[in-house]
């Protein structure tokens, strides 16, 4: 029922005319709408091949202690000044961040958005661009927020003020000043973040569910009947598009894709549980993968994973049940462990982390997918009350070579990555968390509960 009132609504935005505030257009069925059922890519695809995480083997639940003389050697920080799409950049994975790690809170914004109809703030969706924070809000309006100014210097809504109570959901890219905004209405529009005018807008009749990528000129992102399309990024012409299979059953998990530019390849995870390899530039298959049980009949069990990541030809996807290592040329599997991830994996040089169902940490061997170490995340804190009070972890990175656990109510853990020993614990937030942690330019910044934006040197 909600699938099809998603359509309807999609359908009847095509005959109504937007906001007259945005000074687009008077009339919205001048917005095309894409034909969806052409295939333009290479129908060369091979025979789909069933990778099998439903295995006998219990689900990772020990800890151990890592050998004497492992040596465990993280990357050198890096520092970036832009995360212009979700998860930073092209292949989802940054091993380590730089960050100045005074923790000295150097300003609070005051509330980005205001609460919806249901009492919640709805902006998940947060990138930053040339020291500015883009998001939006529930009634689909974008707001720039600048770190320098300590203010917003752009609120646009493109849509009509008769769909302000039907809550948006926007994904973002940016390339070189321009803002790329995919909704679940099936809109896709480009902005120009100079003048703050669109540049293009298109109707592509079905509600987009993905992030999005950006190569060769082309905006990848894929819709909720998990069909991958690669749009002209100076026209909103689709190039071309493929369909994939289909899942009826509705979750939280969204299409993921991500991005081998060196083969230009893009890696695409469907809803369905099915994994493509796409050379978008010889636009052909490579391979594919299903990672949902073969023994079963029809579209009978909801298929969920973490975003999927990767590095120096290795693939890391983490599904509800199993975390696999795969060969980003040919597709083979590298190894395969019965876990129950709840975060995307961190890929470094030559190991991978996870955070567990179970509070475990656990370092993998990227070459044998051996366990080196785990440990539970709190059995070094002796302290009762923080334990009860820690809640629910929010996020995950390695900063400056150390393993850093975020929770929903403000604390942070510090960690050992060579044996997941505790370095240090601290509360950062009084207000808690309710965002990813972002480092830009040495700086550390999150959204806190009351919508503010905390940023810390």
């Amino acid at each position: 029922m909600k699938r099809l009132l998603l359509i309807f609504v999609a359908i009847v935005f095509v005959s109504c005319s937007f906001d007259d505030k945005t000074g687009i257009w008077k009339d919205a069925s001048n917005t095309p709408v894409d034909n969806q059922t052409s295939n333009q890519i290479l129908e060369n695809e091979p025979t789909i091949r069933y990778e099998e995480i439903f295995t006998k083997n219990k689900t990772y639940n020990e800890e151990k202690e890592p050998d004497n003389f492992l040596n465990i050697e993280i990357s050198k920080p890096l520092r970036i000044a832009n995360w212009p799409e979700q998860y930073a950049i092209s292949n989802n994975n940054i091993s380590n961040f730089f960050y100045s790690g005074n923790n000295i809170l150097l300003s609070k914004s005051s509330k980005l958005s205001k609460l919806s109809s249901e009492g919640k703030y709805l902006n998940k969706k947060i990138i930053f661009y040339k020291n500015n924070l883009i998001s939006y809000d529930h009634k689909g309006t974008i707001f720039i927020y600048s770190l320098n100014l300590n203010k917003k210097i752009l609120k646009y809504n493109f849509y009509k003020k008769k769909f302000k109570n039907f809550n948006k959901e926007i994904n973002f890219i940016v390339n070189e000043d321009t803002l790329y905004a995919a909704d679940n209405l099936g809109y896709l529009y480009a902005l120009n973040l100079k003048n703050n005018k669109i540049i293009w807008a298109k109707n592509y009749g079905i509600p987009f569910r993905s992030n999005l990528k950006f190569a060769n000129n082309q905006i990848f992102l894929a819709n909720q009947d998990n069909v991958i399309s690669a749009i002209d990024a100076n026209t909103g012409i689709k190039n071309w598009q493929y369909g994939t299979s289909i899942t009826f059953l509705k979750s939280d998990f969204e299409n993921t894709l991500a991005l081998d530019l060196i083969n230009k390849n893009i890696f695409f995870l469907n809803t369905s549980g099915e994994l493509y390899s796409i050379n978008y530039f010889k636009k052909n298959i490579n391979w594919v993968l299903n990672f949902k049980n073969s023994y079963l009949s029809g579209d009978t069990e909801l298929f969920l994973s973490q975003p999927i990541v990767s590095k120096n030809n290795n693939l890391i996807i983490a599904t509800e049940k199993a975390v696999l290592s795969l060969d980003t040329l040919t597709g083979s599997r590298n190894w395969n462990l019965r876990a129950e991830p709840i975060f995307k994996p961190i890929i470094t040089l030559n190991y991978t982390y996870l955070i567990l169902k179970n509070n475990l940490l656990i370092c993998l061997d990227n070459t044998s997918g051996n366990v080196v170490w785990s440990k539970n995340i709190f059995r070094n804190i002796k302290d009762k009350k923080i334990k009860n009070q820690f809640e629910s972890f929010i996020d995950f990175k390695i900063v400056n070579g150390e393993i850093n656990i975020y929770s929903k109510n403000g604390y942070l853990l510090t960690l050992n990555p060579k044996n997941g020993n505790l370095n240090s614990l601290n509360k950062i937030s009084k207000k808690g968390i309710s965002s990813e942690i972002f480092f830009l330019n040495g700086n550390m910044l999150f959204v806190d509960k009351n919508n503010k934006l905390l940023k810390f040197n």
